[in-house]
């Protein structure tokens, strides 16, 4: 991006004084030695990431909802930034610091939406931990402001920046592996209970917790044992289940390397488990169906888990060798080919093709997508910077984020929806339609309306 003035003699001739400093921030790059002015919303558990992030930046304020829980990050931003201000409530954040250059969210999926359209309203770039959003409606609603506001952004799927995601793209796109018509993506084993289907039991929220700012856009409920300060990822309410919590780490190749971001219509349906009244389904199976894409022929994309996390569900190669048999079920998705058979690891690590012969023989891919060098978050800071893109944008991480989506729904719904990504509607199910966006609570509609 060209541009003739610094941030800082932006700043210098006075014209700050104008909100329109928001609207304007994409037009400035940033001197060697300027710091760029971090807001942090969530600073416990992966919020304290942010936090070594921004720390080389400069962190102007913080948010948290459990300064006891976040006691380490709340001493480090104290240690070596002491004017920086915190926040319980992220929203009187906003409203004071007129300021901040970027934000980090990274708190409970429910408050990524209201988080981050704060941050975009306000003209910030905006790093946020996965998946994007709870909601259809909420991810949607990004992808447009982001574009509109021509900020950096960044999605915290950190598989994205790596290598072994871009060598998977180029052998597929280059046809080592023929025609790919299916992939299966799946979690670990050992994080079945990780987001618990327990409702818990009613209790005393701990003294050091803002329950009710906890809660933010949800309605009010009772404190229940289990939630705060990670299982909340398996209440309907709060986080997207295991699909949520894995999907974009471990299903981003699926969705870069078949292109399934271009399709404009699919279809989706689950089997297994139920939702119960308060949490998510742990064990089943969701199955996309996709139509052809270019030159890319009609796929499915089955996620599988709990009793249904069987991987081999779709034999490996006969040819593949008996020694590596055992590894093929480390490896949480697998792209079968007309020609051969690619599996990746965790985050998209240990990208390989099956047999070993077959490897050997196909050899490296050509590279056709630029390598990111300095990593997932410095990625995103560069990209601030030098006013260039940052590897996982909202762009791409919001239509990542509404594939998971669709598929959480149709494990509410049981029943097989017809999907058409450019109205963000089912085109055969009420019942998914009234599932894509919540109604927020009082206090809490900014970027709803």
């Amino acid at each position: 991006m060209k541009t003739t003035i610094s941030r800082r003699t932006f700043l210098k001739t006075g014209a700050a004084a104008s909100f329109q400093i928001c609207s304007a921030r994409a037009a400035f790059t940033y001197t060697a030695n300027e710091k760029i002015h971090f807001a942090l919303i969530g600073i416990g558990g992966m919020g304290g990431k942010g936090v070594s992030c921004a720390s080389g930046e400069q962190i102007v304020a913080a948010a948290e909802v459990d300064m006891n829980h976040a006691a380490q990050a709340v001493e480090k931003i104290k240690g070596g930034f002491k004017d920086a201000k915190f926040y319980t409530d992220y929203r009187r954040l906003f409203d004071e610091q007129k300021h901040l250059d970027a934000v980090w969210v990274a708190t409970p999926d429910h408050h990524h939406f209201p988080a981050t359209v704060r941050a975009l309203e306000a003209g910030c770039h905006v790093y946020c931990e996965k998946p994007l959003c709870h909601d259809v409606y909420e991810v949607r609603k990004l992808r447009e402001l982001a574009k509109a506001k021509k900020v950096v952004t960044q999605m915290g799927n950190q598989g994205h920046s790596g290598e072994n995601v871009r060598l998977l793209c180029e052998w597929i796109w280059q046809g080592a592996l023929g025609d790919v018509t299916e992939v299966h993506v799946r979690p670990p084993y050992n994080e079945m209970d990780f987001g618990s289907r327990n409702a818990g039991q009613p209790a005393q929220p701990p003294a050091s917790l803002n329950w009710d700012l906890w809660q933010g856009i949800v309605k009010e409920r009772e404190f229940r044992s289990g939630i705060h300060p990670a299982s909340w990822r398996g209440w309907l309410d709060y986080g997207t289940g295991l699909l949520g919590d894995w999907f974009c780490h471990n299903g981003d190749g699926a969705i870069w390397g078949l292109k399934l971001t271009e399709a404009d219509t699919c279809e989706v349906e689950c089997e297994g488990e139920e939702t119960n009244a308060t949490n998510w389904a742990h064990e089943c199976r969701v199955s996309w169906s996709f139509p052809k894409r270019g030159e890319m022929v009609p796929c499915v994309m089955r996620w599988s888990s709990g009793i249904y996390n069987d991987y081999v569900a779709k034999p490996m190669p006969k040819t593949i060798e008996p020694e590596r048999i055992a590894a093929t079920s480390q490896h949480p998705s697998a792209y079968y080919g007309t020609k051969g058979t690619a599996v990746s690891g965790w985050w998209m690590e240990g990208t390989r093709l099956f047999p070993e012969t077959f490897m050997k023989e196909v050899g490296k891919p050509k590279e056709m997508i630029p390598r990111v060098k300095e990593g997932h978050e410095n990625s995103f800071l560069n990209a601030i910077r030098t006013g260039g893109k940052a590897s996982s944008d909202f762009d791409y991480a919001a239509r990542l984020t509404e594939i998971m989506l669709i598929g959480n729904v149709a494990t509410r719904v049981r029943e097989k929806l017809s999907y058409d990504f450019r109205t963000g509607r089912f085109t055969n199910n009420d019942k998914a339609n009234g599932m894509l966006k919540r109604e927020p609570r009082k206090g809490w509609e900014f970027g709803y309306a």
